[in-house]
């Protein structure tokens, strides 16, 4: 049953900050984008934040905690006496699974006990005179509902090369031990779970980043023949998404002329001396069991994917306008092409992370997965609205071509 909340009342949704990843820029660990948001919590009742908040399949939960530090202090500076909302995604999965394993340990019927426990004393003593509020998988703001949206992920491989193709049917057969595509919550859960926790396992041991980053950066030096810029899985699965999606996805000419060969190279060069500069290696976040969507790939594959999460789980026949998460590719009041009258939204991201394994599509990325990107909901309004808040930075807006946002500011 979805949780919800009536009344007159103004909430802001963001979602993806990857706080303490490896594999990207997490913005709002830099109080020079903690100042872009900063603004949009005055006048708001609630903060919801849609999921991977802190990144621990690419992250270890010290790094993922340090990296909170600004964010929490501007909530708990700008939020007093109201409330924050958290919804878990799937790089902060491991929260949902501990919560579960708790309440069966313990007999009991609710599983809102022991590890969520913990999550909310982290979060009530980080964020002092702040409410806080946990709820998964979603949440209801009046006639809007709001989730995360991993759930996409078992119909977008399906849909997909035939490597996720098989990834996929191979998980379902373990999860739930038939090839059939999953239909209910718990189905989804036994998928998602499968693959996080293996990834959350290897991040946090001793040195395990460390040996992410070694074994992709060994996968890319093997896919050097592609000419890739260090993303030969991204650079594969770019094109098919760009042959899926279709004639009228193809980068513009106003586009191609915003980011010349000279712009591109230079963007890549900026990239390379700042993952040099962290010592954070080759930047391979596209990495295809970590990522079903890209950023840059055409955003109905993704929006048809969670339409049909939707229908599966009855959202579509409750709610006709949908705010979700995890694609890292903001939206704005669109629909499905299945003729449903549900509009949907997405918050998009607050990480970093260009898609360098050519100019088209770096320029995919800039036009579809630039981050810095919130959903303000207001119930005395007809709709959601998509903000854009690092949109001056972005090179086909006139932003300067350099490499990251910070080096915008």
């Amino acid at each position: 049953m979805v949780e919800c909340r009536h009344g007159s009342m103004r909430a802001l949704a963001i979602s993806d900050t990857h706080l303490g990843a490896w594999t990207g820029e997490d913005l709002l660990s830099d109080e020079r984008f903690l100042a872009r948001l900063a603004p949009e919590l005055e006048d708001i009742d609630e903060l919801i934040v849609l999921g991977d908040l802190f990144d621990l399949l690419f992250g270890s939960i010290e790094d993922a905690l340090t990296a909170a530090d600004g964010l929490f202090a501007l909530i708990r500076e700008r939020m007093q006496g109201r409330r924050l909302v958290f919804l878990a995604g799937n790089h902060d999965h491991h929260f949902v699974v501990r919560r579960a394993e708790s309440a069966r340990m313990l007999g009991a019927g609710d599983d809102r006990t022991g590890e969520e426990d913990l999550l909310r004393q982290l979060l009530l003593t980080r964020l002092e005179g702040v409410e806080v509020d946990l709820r998964y998988p979603t949440y209801a703001v009046d006639d809007v509902l709001l989730t995360h949206g991993h759930y996409l992920d078992p119909h977008a491989r399906l849909a997909g090369p035939i490597g996720s193709r098989m990834l996929t049917r191979a998980l379902w057969a373990i999860a739930a031990g038939g090839s059939e595509e999953p239909r209910t919550e718990a189905d989804y859960e036994s998928v998602i779970g499968l693959l996080t926790e293996v990834l959350y396992a290897i991040a946090q041991v001793p040195h395990g980043t460390t040996a992410q980053r070694r074994v992709f950066d060994s996968l890319n030096r093997l896919g050097a023949m592609a000419k890739d810029a260090g993303r030969p899985i991204r650079a594969v699965e770019h094109s098919v998404a760009r042959l899926v999606g279709g004639a009228g996805q193809r980068v513009s000419q106003t586009a191609r002329a915003a980011v010349s060969p000279e712009d591109f190279r230079r963007a890549l060069a900026d990239e390379h001396e700042r993952l040099q500069r962290e010592a954070r290696g080759p930047s391979v976040q596209g990495f295809d069991v970590a990522r079903t969507i890209n950023p840059g790939d055409p955003r109905g594959n993704a929006l048809e994917a969670f339409a049909k999460v939707a229908d599966n789980l009855g959202w579509s026949r409750h709610y006709q306008k949908i705010v979700f998460a995890h694609t890292h590719q903001p939206l704005a009041d669109v629909r499905s092409r299945s003729g449903s009258p549900v509009r949907y939204w997405n918050t998009g991201s607050w990480i970093y992370e260009p898609e360098l394994a050519s100019r088209d599509a770096y320029i995919d990325y800039l036009q579809r997965g630039w981050p810095g990107t919130a959903i303000l909901i207001d119930t005395d309004e007809p709709a959601p609205v998509l903000r854009e808040l690092l949109a001056d930075l972005n090179p086909l807006r006139g932003g300067e071509i350099s490499g990251s946002p910070a080096a915008r500011l």
